[in-house]
């Protein structure tokens, strides 16, 4: 879900310093002619034959596995049999916005927006499990809804279009980020953090972001069960929140995006990033979801990329930005 952005002032624990873009990146989610479309989830599933898997998501019922080796990919998109295909054309649009495998059980979730005057039975999040439950297999072979025992207080403030674009699982717990506050094309100034318990599915907790200055998450992720790191796409803000034992805020800490285009690091450009996740070794990883009624460089600044470059923001070509956590 992408709107016109309003950019303010930050006056909260702000720094620049402390993500570092790896050289080489951002690139583009793109294998010879094969590439994503409106990217908007990614999560780290593993490392195998020194090179990092991902799984992928696009909010036009697309689910792919991406290898990665240094700055070079590969993309496979992945197959739904017979019966979650079936399930998945109920829905108006296909609109997947965020994945996240949990690798303590191997499971993994998949969140969903719903579009249209039924968005409330479509809007939630979903489980998803691959042929032998193996998230290297090539097809997906089962979808079910997870029933939250709170689920009526959890998704009051969803709407048409508007659903949970943060979704990150520890080890006891399920975070769960609303898009935002829409009026007309604008977001308000804050959202809305859930805190699950993973096992019960009780909503132990629902906190406003507005007195950290959070307007948008569109993606999470969790470090343990009482911090969270999560993307602020309207700010083009990467956060870190500690939580106490209560699950008050007790530390914030936002740290604004290096966002250039490919192969120019002084060249800047209006990114959407949709989500994060982190490997093995504390890489982080966002996604450029380009809206196609807005989000392409201006012609100063396409004059200047290279042709190949040119042609792939064009074609609205998502992107994949690398970064290493100091």
């Amino acid at each position: 879900m992408k709107k016109f952005i309003i950019t303010f002032l930050i006056t909260l624990f702000l720094t620049t310093n402390k993500l570092e873009l790896i050289d080489g990146f951002p690139i583009w989610l793109k294998d010879g002619e094969i590439h994503t479309d409106q990217t908007s989830g990614i999560t780290f599933i593993g490392e195998k034959n020194n090179k990092k898997y991902f799984l992928v998501c696009d909010d036009i019922g697309k689910i792919h596995r991406i290898s990665l080796k240094n700055n070079h990919l590969k993309i496979e998109t992945i197959k739904f049999n017979k019966s979650v295909e079936n399930f998945l054309n109920r829905f108006i649009k296909k609109d997947f916005e965020e994945i996240v495998y949990d690798s303590k059980s191997n499971r993994i979730y998949l969140s969903i927006e719903g579009n249209g005057l039924n968005f409330k039975s479509e809007v939630g999040i979903y489980e998803i499990k691959f042929k032998n439950d193996d998230v290297y297999s090539d097809e997906i072979v089962h979808i079910e809804k997870v029933n939250f025992n709170d689920w009526e207080k959890i998704s009051k403030y969803t709407s048409n279009n508007i659903g949970f674009e943060g979704l990150a699982v520890s080890e006891s717990k399920i975070f769960l980020g609303l898009e935002g506050f829409q009026f007309g094309d604008l977001f308000v100034d804050s959202t809305l953090i859930y805190v699950v318990d993973k096992d019960s599915k009780k909503l132990i907790k629902m906190l406003s972001t507005k007195k950290i200055g959070i307007h948008t998450i569109t993606g999470l992720y969790a470090v343990d069960d009482y911090t969270i790191y999560g993307i602020d796409r309207n700010r083009q803000n990467f956060f870190e929140i500690k939580f106490k034992n209560n699950y008050d805020i007790e530390y914030f800490h936002v740290i604004k995006l290096n966002l250039p285009v490919p192969n120019n690091r002084n060249l800047k450009y209006v990114a959407a990033i949709e989500s994060l996740t982190l490997d093995n070794e504390n890489n982080v990883y966002v996604v450029d979801d380009p809206w196609k009624k807005y989000y392409i460089p201006p012609v100063e600044v396409l004059r200047l990329l290279k042709e190949d470059d040119r042609e792939n923001f064009k074609n609205f070509i998502p992107l994949l930005f690398k970064y290493k956590l100091n």
